[in-house]
């Protein structure tokens, strides 16, 4: 059965706190990082592909807590995506219930899951490609729980 997948964008994923926290710990690894941000990506897979009317019912299921909003003074191409989904082959618990919650809904939806994006801001003189993968590695490692979560180098890869 092909299934049909869709990603949606969520809203703030991290406190000013939380970055208060993980900032000092990411600035050790790489001097060059001044900020982050995280936001929650939902991934829908379906059986068949959902109409506007069942995008838009799932969009308002899926708008909870505080609004992303992107700082329009930052650079793209100075932005590091680190993207972190619930580890491969398992089903979290976030997705039981959102799963259940549309379906009770009348959505038929397989699965909702719950993804991180997390967008490491570099300082102006600093080149993204200037960090290698064994940086880029460490500084993921610090933003995700290995037990319980994976690393996706892109979000093609949650699809």
């Amino acid at each position: 059965m092909t299934l049909h997948t869709l990603i949606l964008e969520g809203g703030n994923a991290l406190s000013e706190f939380r970055i208060q926290q993980l900032l000092p710990r990411l600035q050790a690894h790489c001097p060059d990082i001044k900020g982050l941000t995280g936001q929650y990506l939902h991934l829908v897979a379906s059986p068949e592909t959902l109409d506007l009317t069942h995008q838009n019912v799932l969009k308002q299921l899926l708008t909870y807590g505080e609004p992303f909003e992107i700082d329009s003074s930052i650079e793209v191409q100075a932005c590091i995506p680190i993207y972190v989904s619930p580890r491969l082959g398992t089903v979290s618990p976030w997705a039981s219930k959102a799963t259940d919650i549309a379906h009770n809904c009348g959505l038929s939806v397989r699965r909702i899951e719950r993804l991180l994006e997390y967008r490491l801001q570099l300082l102006p003189k600093s080149h993204v490609n200037k960090l290698n993968a064994d940086i880029k590695r460490e500084l993921a490692d610090l933003l995700h729980d290995r037990m319980t979560e994976s690393i996706l180098s892109e979000r093609a890869e949650a699809l």
